[in-house]
């Protein structure tokens, strides 16, 4: 497997997240992904394989060589025909409804009309060398590069909170922080963020406690769930379900190879 990721600095920051390139020879099998509430373009290169999602891993075929995910329900998987090579630009999570809030239909959806330059981004990205790629991708945000509005502003301060926080907060702390109801927070972060103020504290969470015990293994899952604020295993297991489709066990005694670049 090859695996590169880069952070954009400021400006860009304001909008974009990560980007990142991974290639994987033939028969690499079904691939888990988390979602982390941050859309995402996605390159394919191979524009040839299925995406499963939900408990029964309902299969649709991937076609196109750039898309999104949009209102699935985890636990995710891609499987290409053959090798895998993707090119992801990862947006903010402030920044989802600024790039996507046209995507409509839910599914694996073709977003290449979405903003110009997509098309020949893709033809060209594909075909750079390795040293070439991120800088090829900061040339693109650039292009794209727009202020943030107030509202905007607004959820990146929240989101920037409950990421220091670890996911370690509740939504009346936020209210009482930023002297808004709770309804009007709700409201204003759905409408940017394209997920629940409750779904994304909740992702935060459970992603940081998956990227701590990649790294501590020995570490007890119930001494973990003690450490992020879960008393109560059953609410920690459904926690964990709903952001990694599967029981904590399960995904730890498999553990993705994608989050290698988490580490």
């Amino acid at each position: 497997m090859i695996l590169a990721n880069h952070h954009p600095q400021p400006p860009l920051d304001a909008l974009f997240r990560e980007c990142y390139y991974i290639h994987m020879g033939e028969r690499s099998g079904r691939i888990p992904i988390i979602d982390d509430c941050c859309y995402d373009f996605v390159f394919f290169k191979e524009a040839d394989g299925y995406f499963y999602y939900g408990p029964d891993q309902q299969a649709q075929p991937i076609g196109s060589t750039i898309f999104t995910i949009h209102q699935l329900q985890p636990p995710y998987r891609i499987e290409a025909a053959n090798s895998l090579t993707f090119f992801t630009i990862k947006v903010q999570p402030w920044a989802n409804a600024h790039f996507f809030s046209e995507v409509k239909a839910s599914g694996i959806v073709d977003v290449s009309g979405l903003h110009p330059g997509l098309m020949p981004f893709c033809q060209d990205i594909f075909k750079a060398r390795e040293e070439e790629r991120f800088a090829m991708a900061e040339a693109w945000m650039q292009q794209v590069l727009t202020t943030p509005s107030p509202s905007m502003e607004l959820v990146r301060a929240i989101c920037e909170t409950i990421y220091e926080k670890r996911g370690m907060v509740t939504v009346n702390e936020l209210s009482e922080q930023f002297q808004r109801s709770r309804q009007y927070l709700g409201k204003v972060f759905k409408k940017e963020v394209l997920y629940s103020l409750k779904k994304f504290i909740i992702t935060v969470r459970i992603l940081d406690l998956v990227k701590y015990r990649a790294k501590h293994a020995e570490v007890s899952l119930t001494e973990l769930s003690y450490d992020y604020g879960y008393f109560d295993q059953s609410h920690f297991i459904n926690d964990f379900k709903k952001v990694c489709g599967v029981a904590p066990l399960e995904f730890f005694n498999h553990l993705p190879e994608f989050l290698l670049r988490h580490q």
